[in-house]
Order: structure tokens, then C-alpha cells, then sequence
């Protein structure tokens, strides 16, 4: 069933928000966590929410961080379902919705996270993404089954750098009325933005070719540990630190397309 412009527009800016504060939140960690030289701060969007509900009226805010990451996922199944982007249906069309519904359930157990911790439900009880990749090479296709997500995960990584080198990332807001600095400065947040999530996304994508290959779930790296082996390479301080402002630039470009995009 088709929602109306008014609801699209409210799932969007609303999910578009609460994924701008996670991706902000991350990239701000990384970079206190080298500037002011708090070993092991790296954190994952699942770590993001628990430390929001840390703070005052944490239950409140975890409950608004919440809604907006359902708000997200539902958008995300919608544009997939409802084929929002003119995918169509051949078959680069429906992977491509695949993948938009494969980042909305992503985003909808973070959201079922959010949920639980602010009624007081705890942090635990749920398996970690290692977890499910150990339960998986366990079988005798697991391998197979692992380095296709690693395949996927390098294609996701590449696509990211390809939307930044191209100014995909503004097609929907060229339109709007902008001036020539904010069109500047939107551009380029988005391409450091875009250009980051590719560095991450190409870790977590390495990690699961070496767990797929070394049939070792331990080399499996979330957001997270990704950030943490980025810190542990040579120069690793400084690399994590433009990877943060990466991050960060990601989140603020994420508030950019709340507040101009339209669909």
C-alpha cells in the first residue's frame, strides 16, 4: 500500500536523523578516543546505543533514538517493496532492492535494541554478528555462504567511493535552492562522508574473506573492531582520526539530506 508524500517525507527525514546522530556519535568516539588517548573507545553503532542511554533522561532518548531508527528501516523496506528508486526488476534491479531491505532489518534490530534498553530490558540476551558468522561456518557451505557476504560487503564498500566520485550522493538535492557555498560544502562533506564508509565497509569485507578463508569467526570485524584495526596499522593514530571526521562528515551529510532531500 502506497503512503502518502507527507508520510514518506516524515519516515524519511525522521530515519534520516536518528542515522545521522549513530553515524556522528561514531565518528566522534574514534576521534576522542586517539585525541584524548582512551585506548579501546572505538565503538559500533550497538555500543553507540548504549552509551546514549547513559546519560540523562537516557530512557527518553534511547526510546526517540528508537522510533527514528524504526523509522529508517520501515522507510528502507518501503523504497524496496514499494521499488521507490525505479530499480525495476531485472536482476541489478533487485539486488539493489535486496540490499535496501537488507540495510532497513540492520537498522531494525538496532532500532529492537534501542527499544529494550530504554524499557529497562538490559543490553544482552542477543547473539553478536560473530556469533552468527561461527554458527554458519560450522556448516560445510558456510565458507561459501561467508565469502558471499564478503563479496556483498566489498561491492556495498564500492559502491559507497563510487556514489562520492561521481556526486551521486546529490542527485536529490540539486534541486533544492541552495547557494553556491552550501552546494560546496554539502558536496564535499558528502564525498569525505562516502569516502570513509568505504574504508570500513572494505575492512569488514577483508574480515570476512579471512574468516571465510581461515574458517575462523574471529576474524570477523563489526564497525567497531574495524576502526580498531585501522588504529592498529602503521600510523594507525592519524588514519583513525581521518576516519572519524569521515564518519562524523557522514552523520552531518546524513542531517544535510534530512533537512533538503525530498522524495
Amino acid at each position: 500500500m502506497a503512503l502518502s508524500k507527507s508520510t514518506e517525507n516524515k519516515l524519511f527525514i525522521t530515519g534520516y536523523t536518528a542515522k545521522g546522530i549513530v553515524y556522528s556519535l561514531i565518528g566522534i568516539f574514534a576521534i576522542a578516543g586517539v585525541v584524548g588517548g582512551a585506548s579501546g573507545s572505538n565503538s559500533g553503532p550497538k555500543a553507540v546505543i548504549k552509551w546514549i542511554g547513559t546519560n540523562p533522561f537516557g530512557q527518553v532518548l534511547l526510546f526517540l533514538i528508537g522510533l527514528g531508527l524504526l523509522a529508517y528501516c520501515s522507510w528502507r523496506w518501503y523504497t524496496a517493496v514499494q521499488d521507490k528508486k525505479n530499480e525495476g526488476k531485472d536482476k541489478e534491479g533487485i539486488v539493489k532492492r535486496i540490499a535496501y531491505a537488507v540495510s532497513g532489518t540492520a537498522y531494525g534490530v538496532l532500532s529492537a535494541q534501542a527499544f529494550k534498553l530504554a524499557f529497562g530490558g538490559g543490553g544482552g540476551g542477543g547473539q553478536d554478528k560473530q556469533d552468527i558468522i561461527a554458527q554458519l561456518l560450522s556448516k560445510s557451505w558456510g565458507p561459501y555462504v561467508v565469502g558471499a557476504i564478503a563479496l556483498i560487503m566489498a561491492g556495498v564498500a564500492i559502491f559507497q567511493l563510487y556514489r562520492a566520485v561521481k556526486d551521486k550522493h546529490m542527485d536529490r538535492i540539486e534541486g533544492q535552492q541552495l547557494s553556491e557555498d552550501q552546494r560546496e560544502v554539502f558536496q564535499r562533506t558528502g564525498e569525505v562522508g562516502l569516502t570513509a564508509r568505504f574504508i570500513v565497509y572494505g575492512v569488514i569485507s577483508f574480515s570476512l574473506f579471512k574468516a571465510a578463508t581461515m574458517d575462523d569467526a574471529s576474524q570477523f570485524r563489526g564497525i567497531g573492531e574495524a576502526l580498531s584495526f585501522i588504529e592498529d596499522q602503521s600510523y594507525g593514530a592519524a588514519l583513525l582520526v581521518i576516519v572519524g571526521l569521515g564518519l562524523l562528515a557522514y552523520g552531518i551529510f546524513m542531517f544535510v539530506r534530512a533537512r533538503y532531500e525530498r522524495v
